[in-house]
């Protein structure tokens, strides 16, 4: 977990190094993915639906890729 997170919570754009398996984040449009895998040049992700569950096939992107497309995520406290 990023250490910079404050105490009372905020959406923020996600950065290099919060890119971890696991993580969900959201686009401006409210679609929602789950990271599945990260390595040093790319990594896969799942969108979820309503009750995050896996909707659609597996999703390849550069990180580079992955970080221009503007995704956002909840710091702790913001839900």
């Amino acid at each position: 977990m990023p250490q910079n997170i404050s105490a009372k919570g905020a959406v923020r754009k996600v950065g290099p190094a919060d890119l971890v398996v696991g993580l969900i984040c959201a686009d401006r449009d409210g679609n929602r993915i789950r990271i599945d895998h990260v390595d040093a040049h790319q990594l896969s992700y799942h969108f979820l639906n309503d009750e995050l569950r896996v909707q659609e096939g597996i999703q390849e992107r550069s990180i580079q890729q992955f970080l221009a497309e503007g995704w956002s995520m909840a710091t702790a406290g913001a839900l």
